[in-house]
This record gives structure tokens, sequence and C-alpha cells, in this order.
């Protein structure tokens, strides 16, 4: 018999809702610092503000034991831990020129203290909430204390995941079009054009996102596009980007990051590794979720089991 996870809902809810309030001080610091760029200012907000809701929702989600709950965080905690692992394979890449603005008698103690943070929050704590809200007798809780069908039921949790990175990527550049830069092939898009061509991609992403959630096969086959287009004019940019020039037009250029000589990154064939690695994982990744779309397409969790 599974055993009630009552008391675990409770803790892991608490937790969430410190989290929260941590993004709530970090909105309150972004405010009080006056030398960042008012558009950094308006990033940095619009990201802590989603993280922030996200947080308090699955904490008292999971403290009323609501089934939405443990399934919202099983999918946002597997985007944490994948793009933590990605972020800590970039922080090695990035980690010497880092290092750069350190002086050599505290190298040793930054090194140690980046890591461990970075470990901790980008792999060790979501790989925690993926263990448990993973559980059979989590799931068995939630489902006993809440027998209504939420809207987490209504599509497969992976589709679910894929929508919610869409809806993220949109606001993402929503809040990057109050500074509009884009490189592209060799060149920086600025003004007015890079401003309508993200609030475009932004349109779009959204577009798909809803699409996807309501299970439309159109959406598979737009993503399976982007990926490709995007794969592409990615290489094509990166190969051609003066990133010093991107940071320029982006009036983030200080001293402190012309001497990292972060140009010096898109050199190494580890980022390129890395990159290749990451657009295959995730194309391989759309291809397998293409089960959940067309003619027999589930149309629920339980359709899906």
């Amino acid at each position: 018999m599974l055993k009630d996870r009552s008391g675990a809902l409770l803790f892991c809810g608490i937790i969430h809702l410190i989290g929260g309030a941590i993004c709530l001080l970090l909105i309150l610091s972004t405010v009080a610092v006056s030398t960042v760029p008012q558009a950094t200012i308006a990033q940095n907000l619009l990201v802590y503000s989603v993280f922030a809701a996200y947080l308090f929702a699955v904490g008292i989600g999971s403290i009323r034991k609501r089934r939405w709950a443990p399934a919202l965080a099983l999918v946002v905690s597997w985007i944490w831990l994948i793009s933590g692992v990605f972020s800590s394979a970039m922080l090695i890449l990035i980690m010497p020129h880092i290092m750069v603005l350190v002086p050599p008698s505290s190298a040793r103690m930054v090194a140690v203290f980046v890591t461990a943070m970075v470990a901790f929050f980008y792999v060790l704590l979501p790989l925690v909430f993926i263990l448990f809200y993973g559980r059979e007798d989590v799931r068995a809780t939630v489902e006993a204390h809440d027998p209504q069908t939420r809207w987490t039921d209504r599509v497969p949790l992976p589709v679910l995941g894929v929508s919610l990175v869409l809806a993220f990527g949109a606001l993402v550049l929503i809040a990057n079009a109050s500074r509009p830069v884009i490189p592209l092939f060799g060149t920086v898009l600025s003004g007015p054009a890079a401003t309508l061509t993200m609030l475009a991609l932004a349109g779009l992403l959204a577009f798909v996102a809803v699409q996807l959630f309501r299970l439309k096969e159109s959406a598979w086959w737009t993503l399976v596009l982007l990926q490709i287009i995007g794969g592409v004019f990615a290489a094509f940019t990166l190969t051609r980007t003066d990133i010093n020039r991107v940071y320029e037009q982006m009036g983030v250029m200080t001293p402190q990051i012309r001497a990292m000589h972060l140009e010096q990154i898109f050199g190494n064939p580890l980022l390129w590794a890395l990159a290749a690695v990451a657009w295959i994982a995730y194309f391989a990744f759309l291809i397998w979720m293409r089960r959940y779309f067309g003619r027999f397409a589930p149309r629920t969790r339980a359709e899906d089991v």
C-alpha cells in the first residue's frame, strides 16, 4: 500500500515558498541598484517575477495537495536540471575567463564557492525535486486529496514541458525588446527593426506554445522546422559575430567584460561540441515526442498510460 506523503508535500511546499521569497528579495535588490541599465532591470524583474510566481504557486499547491502541483514541479525540475547540466558545462569553459578578474590569492576559494553553488542550485536541488515529485506515492496522495481533473492532466508532461519553455522564451524576448540587439550573420541588428523582430518571434513562440498544449500536429511540425532553421542560423551567426560588438550595442560592455576576452570562447571546440550535443538531444526529443500528436494523440495523461 502506498504511503501518504502529506508531510513531505508540506515540507517541499515550504522550500518552494522560501525560494519565492528569495526571488522577491532579488527583485527588490534589482530595483535598488541604480547603476544597472534600465533595460537590464526590466529583464531581470520579468525573469525573477516569473520564478517567484512559479515557486509560490507550486509551494501553495504542494501544501494544499493539489494534483497539478507535483506535475508542474516535476516538469519544471527536469527543465531546471537539464539546463543546469549544460550551464555547468558552460561554466567550465567560462571559468578561466572569469578568474582573470579575481586576485590570485582568492582564486581557489572563488572557484570552489562558485562550483559548489552551481552544483547545489542547478543540479542537486532540481534532482531532489525530481526524485520526490516523481514518486508514485506522491501522485497517489495528491489524487486522493484532489480527485478533480486539472489542467496538467490535459496534456502529456513532456509536451507540457516544451510548451512552458516556449512560453518562457516568448517572455524573455519581450523583455529583451527594451534592449533590441540581434546578432545575425556577422552583423548586429538593432533599433526598431530588432524590436519588431523580437516581438514577432515572441508572438510565434507564444502561439506555438498554446497550440502545442492543445496537441495540434501543426505545432509539432512548426517546432521541428524552427529547430532546424534555428540551428543553421545559430551556426552561421556564431562563426561570424564579434561578441564584443554585440555587448557594445547592448550598452553593457565594461572594462571587466573586455578583460575577460569572451570572444575567445567561440573558437573553443568544446563549445561547438556542447552546442552540437544540445541541438541533437533536443531534436531527438522532439522526434520522440511525435507520438503525442496526430490521429492517435492521447488527450490526457491517463489515456497516455
